[in-house]
């Protein structure tokens, strides 16, 4: 049984960065705007520089995403097998 609780233990630490990195995904695209001043051209580019580092920023953070979502997923799959093998070979207790 203990296997079963370092495997639990290491998809719920999978389970918390993966929230982590996509609330803070969540709070840089909240900054985003869908338009961009074109009264001054000074402002102008001060906000399409904005706009390309917080596009970089979501898309440097976009691949751990998609990779701790594939391992969350994995690991999930193999607590339940794990956990469902466990209980299939395990006698039941004697009363």
């Amino acid at each position: 049984m203990d296997t079963l609780v370092l495997l639990f233990t290491i998809w719920a630490v999978i389970t918390v960065l993966f929230l982590v990195l996509v609330i803070s995904r969540s709070r840089l695209t909240k900054k985003e705007t869908d338009w961009i001043p074109l009264s001054d051209d000074v402002k102008e580019d001060q906000a399409i520089e904005a706009q390309k580092v917080i596009e970089m920023k979501t898309h440097k953070i976009t691949v751990p995403i998609r990779a701790l979502g594939v391992i969350w997923v994995v690991m999930l799959v193999v607590v339940v097998g794990f956990w469902f093998y466990h209980g299939i070979t395990t006698p039941p207790p004697i009363k």
